[in-house]
């Protein structure tokens, strides 16, 4: 078996070490279109309000806040940290949101596109997959601290 089959192979398995690779979701920066899903986890380049910089690797599944970066990068919980697109640099602030979420876009497995907009304050939980003007879901256990910014009623 050649090395080119061997990863064929591999990736129609949808399986790497023992992971599985989420192959029905993309995530796309809002200004180039790059993806940013590179195998399991969905990757930024960020730099924290110390000034901090690294990479910065997210999973893609919604409602999982795992998080993966270098020692070298220390985030505290609580601090803002800006995320940019790791291929044109683009800060994915959302502009048209609350400065303290970033945005990527979200195309699933049917190639519908969503905005996917998520907290960028480091231990806040709180994740806003939306079409046109409306919040689909919700995801994540501060989601609910959100609501009254995106027009609804707080939930109580």
């Amino acid at each position: 078996m050649i090395l080119s089959d061997f990863f064929l192979l591999l990736f129609s398995l949808r399986k790497f070490q023992g992971i599985y690779i989420d192959m029905k979701n993309s995530y796309i920066c809002p200004s180039c279109r790059s993806h940013l899903k590179v195998v399991s986890h969905i990757t930024f380049s960020v730099i924290t309000s110390g000034g901090k910089a690294g990479l910065l690797l997210l999973s893609p599944e919604l409602g999982d806040y795992s998080v993966i970066y270098h020692d070298s990068l220390t985030i505290e919980e609580g601090e803002h940290v800006d995320f940019f697109c790791p291929v044109c640099h683009e800060n994915l602030g959302a502009k048209s949101a609350n400065p303290d979420f970033a945005e990527v876009i979200l195309i699933d497995e049917n190639g519908k596109e969503y905005r996917l907009v998520f907290s960028v304050i480091a231990g806040k939980k709180c994740t806003f997959k939306i079409a046109g003007n409306s919040i689909l879901e919700a995801f994540g256990d501060d989601a609910d601290e959100y609501f009254n910014f995106w027009g609804e009623t707080p939930k109580y």
